[in-house]
């Protein structure tokens, strides 16, 4: 079991490692699956996409733009649990992998 991760092959590696690394903090392995978005599907659609595809029921989507969105499989699909701005540095890139972990965990998810 892990959080699913569905990142748009233009997503940065840098980004990548840091969601993977802050998840992996909390003690919750990930599965990164690259997507092919012909859809001009946005990071929210992927996070719940990846979310369904979880046996965690937690995924983490990363659209062409550098949105990073976290979704829990049970929220709607338009609701994500966190996102994060295309500008974000990698402590709320880093972040946005803890907040999926204590998703899973059932942890409070600190401001």
């Amino acid at each position: 079991p892990s959080v699913v991760i569905y990142r748009h092959l233009g997503a940065s590696p840098a980004v990548l490692h840091e969601i993977c690394a802050g998840a992996e903090e909390e003690g919750v392995p990930t599965r990164v699956e690259p997507v092919r978005d012909t859809d001009g599907r946005d990071a929210a659609a992927l996070a719940h996409l990846a979310a369904l595809d979880s046996d965690l029921e937690v995924g983490v989507g990363i659209d062409a733009g550098g949105v990073i969105a976290v979704h829990h499989a049970k929220l709607p699909p338009a609701a994500p649990a966190h996102v994060t701005s295309p500008s974000a540095g990698r402590p709320d890139c880093r972040r946005a992998g803890q907040v999926a972990a204590r998703i899973v965990t059932g942890l409070p998810i600190a401001p």
